[in-house]
């Protein structure tokens, strides 16, 4: 049975920064107490941003073809795209919106046509990442925020059945390989989500030093992790390593109807290489 609409809307708003609404918003989710100015910050802008290029373009950043992909989107609909049309508020908003016009279509091409639309947007822009974002939103943030990932992906996963959408999405068909030991940019496609398979957020690194015992660096993401390595590469590639594992067995855990081959191929491929990395570092501390 289809979800209603409302559903997905309501999702959306609740990542956006906390309004009165969305106290109404949480009691009719079911959802446990609510988020307020510190934890929303906390959350969608230190943590995990919801924007979809970074968790599907090469370099793990805003924008890029990821986001003008996206933007293309909204122009085949005939719609202006938004500001920030990879934003995961204004995706599952327009995913509200085509539902909405299905379900009120009564000419049946016009319907199929709508039905198109929503299959192509949950498949091409938010089955290719929302649900591994979700797990990360679950394992950094408890109470509020893990239950909204929790519902959100149960939400799409649902969806996803019910239009038998598609497996494959243009986005990670088009994403360069998995990191690559050696390469200048291998720190850098290592917090490329979609070529590394890891989300691997501020606090992810923080904690990487305190289990590490290294010392931890202030700074932009890559320099805490060149500073990790740096500091002790067997010990940094063994965190790491552990790190792509657990990101393997979470992607192998998504439920029915979620594609997860394309996060599992690379969080497997990563780990390998780390892996690898890892027992070079070793045997060259012992030599030395």
């Amino acid at each position: 049975m289809a979800l209603s609409p409302e559903l997905f809307r309501a999702l959306g708003a609740l990542c956006e920064p906390p309004d009165p609404a969305h106290a109404r918003l949480t009691e009719a989710l079911g959802l446990p107490g609510g988020a307020d100015a510190e934890a929303h910050t906390a959350v969608f802008v230190l943590q995990l941003v919801p924007y979809a290029s970074v968790y599907l373009g090469p370099d793990g950043m805003l924008g890029g073809r990821a986001a003008e992909r996206i933007a293309g989107f909204w122009r085949a609909l005939r719609l202006r795209p938004p500001a920030e049309p990879d934003h995961l508020a204004a995706l599952l908003g327009l995913y509200a919106s085509l539902a909405e016009h299905e379900y009120a279509e009564a000419e049946p091409a016009r319907r199929l046509m709508w039905r198109h639309a929503r299959r192509t947007l949950l498949a091409e822009h938010l089955l290719t990442w929302v649900p591994p974002y979700a797990q990360a939103v679950a394992a950094t943030a408890p109470g509020f925020h893990a239950a909204w990932a929790r519902l959100l992906t149960g939400a799409l996963a649902a969806e996803a059945q019910e239009l038998a959408a598609p497996p494959s999405a243009a986005h990670l068909r088009d994403v360069p390989g998995p990191p690559r030991p050696g390469d200048e940019t291998f720190v850098r496609a290592l917090l490329a989500p979609a070529r590394s398979g890891l989300i691997l957020t501020r606090a992810d690194l923080a904690r990487g030093a305190r289990e590490t015992g290294l010392g931890p660096r202030a700074g932009e993401r890559a320099f805490v992790l060149r500073s990790l390595i740096d500091q002790d590469p067997a010990a940094a590639f063994g965190w790491l390593a552990a790190e792509a594992a657990g990101w393997r067995k979470r992607h192998d855990s998504a439920p029915p109807g979620v594609p997860a081959g394309h996060w599992a191929d690379r969080a497997e491929s990563t780990r390998r290489a780390l892996t690898d990395l890892h027992h070079a570092a070793m045997e060259m501390t012992h030599v030395s």
